[in-house]
């Protein structure tokens, strides 16, 4: 596994915490965050559904809402997503968007009614839901002095002799050293200096990513004398995360011989996992409902394809460049969540509804692939993860107003807490969604609509925190969505 350390030491202080190339404690971080997804009417009411259910939203949060059924449930979903990005770096911004269209939920609930007179109900249901949406792209540009990434790779070759720089680091220092941009100190033989040793440099870095995590779920409900509703669900989890990351500095001093460098990382990741998730709702009075759902630990075995390239252009027109390929299996497992929730239901005309979500980011953590037991033991990274995170405390809280029987409005507000410690991070980095929705419902069919909105701040560094500024994103992401549905 030095192959792995190598490109760990390499590449994870190239782009600190948001976008990792390397397996680290923000690959851990990256698949245990979970966006609120599911039908319009789920989306639009912030997912505060967990003491609700009789929604295709909820079976991804609480099962117990398939019992809550009498009918059977078909319905589809369709978002368009925009996601904008203010990167501050050096007290220069730069925005940048991307969109895409997506399936946040499909699903099917099918309603059987029994014969025990006390479990009148049990419910069958199957579903995609989407747990997160990898589409973002951002560029951070900012003018140094006397600073480079090269300093990086200097520090990190110095020691070893120039024969070996490209075999002992393939990913980091090798690559500067094949494109000239590491050069010999005289009268060294293992001492290196950088093809950018003074003055002004505009350092530019251009991220973008793709991809989701989804889960395929299948579930059962009961409804125990229509005032105790249990469920339970499986969900075989799909990841894929693609990332294009570009950095260059350019715009250097005349007296020097290079015109600019690039470094460009492009990775792919894929993987799937189980889950399980057991649910309750009980209907305490016929104003007031209490739920609780508990979903387990999420295991994906992952496989990152990555492609590291170098190039530098020099101003006599030599134009030089070096990459390397590589692969690696490993497997992150996720926090645990609990789920407990409350909703008041204001007769036939609304509904207010809330749920608190508890989840510790330090139960996350890095593990060897299952066939490769005596492999690399990720002990650097999980002591990362017990000591920058911590347990986070998660709010959504919707409402529900009819309207001329057939017509409904909503609103919901999500937060969720920072999962870094204390002192972690420069900027609040708190993430708040605000929502609102309404559409068409009755006895048959129904289509609705939502909008959400999110902030998101976000810091991370080019490289080493030593030699630069921490860079803050700004982060503001609108989902419009679609939901048409039968009932039967």
């Amino acid at each position: 596994m030095k192959r792995f350390a190598q490109r760990y030491i390499a590449l994870f202080v190239l782009v600190l915490p948001l976008v990792g190339s390397a397996q680290n404690e923000i690959d851990a971080l990256r698949y245990s965050y979970r966006e609120p997804f599911g039908s319009a009417r789920f989306m639009a009411m912030g997912g505060a559904f967990g003491a609700l259910g009789g929604d295709l939203g909820s079976l991804a949060w609480n099962p117990a809402g398939l019992g809550v059924y009498r009918r059977n449930d078909f319905g589809v979903s369709l978002a368009i997503s925009g996601y904008n990005t203010d990167a501050l770096y050096n007290d220069q911004r730069v925005s940048d968007s991307k969109f895409d269209l997506h399936v946040p939920n499909i699903g099917l609930a099918v309603a059987h009614r029994n014969e025990d007179p006390d479990w009148t109900f049990i419910n069958y249901g199957i579903g995609f839901n989407k747990v997160l949406n990898f589409n973002r792209r951002y560029t951070v540009r900012g003018d140094v002095m006397n600073n480079t990434l090269l300093n990086v790779f200097a520090n990190q070759a110095n020691g070893v002799p120039f024969d070996d720089v490209v075999t002992a680091f393939p990913f980091g220092a090798g690559l500067a050293w094949e494109t000239f941009l590491l050069d010999p100190i005289d009268g060294t033989t293992d001492q290196y200096e950088t093809a950018i040793p003074f003055g002004r440099a505009t350092q530019e870095m251009i991220v973008e990513t793709s991809g989701h995590m989804s889960e395929t779920l299948f579930g059962m409900g009961a409804n125990y004398r229509d005032w105790l509703y249990l469920g339970a669900s499986v969900g075989l989890t799909s990841a894929r995360f693609t990332q294009s990351l570009t950095y260059r500095e350019f715009d250097l001093e005349p007296e020097l011989e290079l015109d600019q460098f690039t470094l460009t990382d492009d990775l792919v990741i894929g993987g799937n996992g189980w889950n399980l998730k057991l649910g309750a709702i009980a209907r305490v009075t016929n104003w007031l409902r209490l739920g609780a759902a508990w979903h387990s630990r999420t295991t994906l075995r992952l496989n990152d394809v990555w492609d590291t390239r170098m190039t530098s252009r020099f101003k006599d027109g030599d134009r030089i460049n070096f990459d390397g390929r590589g692969a690696f299996d490993y497997r992150i497992s996720v926090p645990s969540r609990v789920i407990l929730s409350s909703a008041f239901m204001l007769g036939r005309d609304g509904i207010i509804s809330a749920d608190y979500e508890r989840v510790n980011y330090r139960d996350a953590e890095l593990r060897p692939a299952s066939f490769a037991p005596n492999g690399y033991d990720f002990a650097s990274e999980n002591n990362a993860v017990n000591t920058l995170f911590r347990s986070t405390h998660n709010v959504r809280v919707g409402a529900e107003y009819r309207i001329a029987q057939v017509y409904r409005a909503r609103a919901g507000f999500v937060f969720q807490q920072n999962p870094y410690t204390q002192g972690a991070t420069m900027f609040n980095t708190n993430r708040m969604t605000y929502s609102l929705g309404g559409g068409f419902r009755n006895k048959k069919y129904y289509a609705e609509f939502a909008y959400m909105l999110r902030f998101a701040n976000e810091e991370f560094y080019l490289y080493d925190p030593a030699l630069v500024n921490a860079t803050e994103l700004i982060g503001r992401k609108g989902e419009f969505v679609i939901s048409v549905g039968l009932r039967y």
